[in-house]
């Protein structure tokens, strides 16, 4: 799984107002002899908002510019053109426009925010998350700024307190599936499995679109031993981003799981044409064949698997099938043989004991 996928800049509600608005008057304009008629300029936060949706940056600064010459304890203006500024990839400027916006008020929260996503974004942790902090004790029902010092201090490893910004950005903010999906990972490495299958369900039900949404939740069905449903999820991820080599591969270990292996072949072929270096592929499509009996030869299990072992021979899972696999074919000698082998890397304790118990076919 990725994560996580965006950082969030607020951007003042008048930016966003970048289209004009549409004529009242049933008279168009300049019919009315002996008049020159004129709309009203926009004001310099909606014309550099404009200017920047059209990719005119450097004249939406400008602008700014023109108007802080004017008015220059306007905060409005100064976060404003920190927006621009960043659009303008000066990230530095950007900060000092923020902060002198914070500098006139101190409870500016979405400078303060913007300080923050600057800082996040360069790795600058402390100074993002004393930001974020800023931004939330001034507006404490501002979910940005919780989702974003969710993201900091889960990037400082501290992963208590990411869960709890980001549960308190849920709440703020309910259908936020960015939210949600950094929540999972969150949720996931602190061991909560059924909390993260929990949010990745209500992330895939909000955006049943999302292709990295629907095969993450595959990801979490299959650790639940929910085979069944992490297939279907597999399957549409796949269907809405056929390129997704990690849904490509999840499908095909779901599908030997049901004891479909023969429909596994056909994607892990083709995982292995797009990704020839990746080890884990062949070891899958090693299990695949043992699952089918074809075992022997070059296109057999077990030629699938040295391969894989040829790639990344510490690889527990292409060792465990290989002893498996010989075992299977009462090809006792070569398969202890094999478990010998994979004992001499030191694996860990519960990948050699599973080694052991797949040469069980072989007796003592």
């Amino acid at each position: 799984m990725s994560f996580p996928r965006t950082l969030r800049l607020f951007a003042a509600a008048a930016l966003l107002a970048c289209t004009p608005k549409g004529q009242t008057d049933s008279t168009p304009p300049g019919d009315v002899a002996g008049e020159d008629e004129r709309l009203p300029e926009a004001p310099p936060i909606e014309r550099s908002g404009q200017l920047m949706h059209a990719g005119k940056t450097a004249e939406a600064i400008a602008v700014l510019d023109e108007a802080l010459a004017k008015k220059p304890g306007d905060k409005e203006l100064h976060y404003a053109r920190g927006i621009a500024l960043a659009q303008a990839g000066r990230p530095e400027d950007a900060v000092a426009a923020w902060q002198e916006a914070v500098r006139i008020d101190p409870k500016f929260y979405p400078a303060h925010n913007g300080i923050g996503a600057i800082a996040l974004d360069t790795g600058r942790f402390d100074e993002a998350v004393a930001a974020f902090e800023a931004a939330i004790a001034a507006k404490p029902d501002f979910p940005d700024a919780h989702y974003n010092l969710g993201r900091a201090a889960h990037a400082r490893g501290q992963n208590d307190r990411a869960a709890a910004a980001l549960v308190e950005a849920n709440r703020l903010a309910p259908e936020d599936v960015d939210v949600l999906f950094l929540l999972v990972q969150v949720d996931r490495e602190l061991g909560k499995r059924d909390e993260a299958l929990a949010a990745a369900t209500k992330a895939a039900s909000l955006a049943p679109d999302d292709a990295e949404v629907r095969r993450t939740l595959g990801h979490l069905l299959m650790e639940a031993d929910k085979v069944r449903e992490a297939q279907v999820e597999f399957s549409v991820a796949l269907q809405k981003r056929p390129d997704d080599n990690d849904a490509k591969l999840g499908l095909a270990r779901a599908l030997v799981k049901l004891e479909r292996p023969d429909e596994a072949l056909v994607h892990l072929a083709d995982l292995a044409a797009r990704l020839p270096d990746q080890a884990v592929v062949w070891s899958e499509w090693g299990a695949a064949l043992a699952k089918l009996g074809r075992l022997d030869g070059p296109d057999g299990a077990l030629g699938k698997l040295d391969k894989a072992l040829s790639l990344k021979p510490e690889l527990a899972s292409a060792h465990v099938r290989k002893v498996g696999a010989l075992a299977q074919a009462k090809q006792c000698k070569p398969a202890k043989e094999a478990l010998k082998a994979f004992a001499a890397k030191s694996p860990k304790p519960d990948a050699l004991a599973q080694a052991k118990a797949a040469l069980g076919a072989c007796g003592k």
